[in-house]
């Protein structure tokens, strides 16, 4: 596969996940307040991308140098 490609598949999955997380969140948010809600919803969509994207990183197997 083309690097270019999965590069291209990573970022279509990040910009997903992070679009589901913020309008989960903003349908929660609604329902306790609407003051800060899109722009706390905003926030925990970046919050909760930075988490997923640690998570990712950190499971990935290191790589031995050869």
């Amino acid at each position: 596969m083309k690097t270019y490609v999965f590069s291209l598949g990573i970022l279509l999955m990040l910009s997903f996940s992070l679009a589901g997380m913020t309008w989960t969140a903003a349908l929660t948010l609604r329902r306790t307040s609407d003051r800060f809600g899109p722009l706390t919803a905003i926030a925990i969509g970046f919050a909760s991308l930075i988490v997923l994207i640690a998570a990712l990183a950190w499971s990935v197997p290191v790589r031995e140098a050869a």
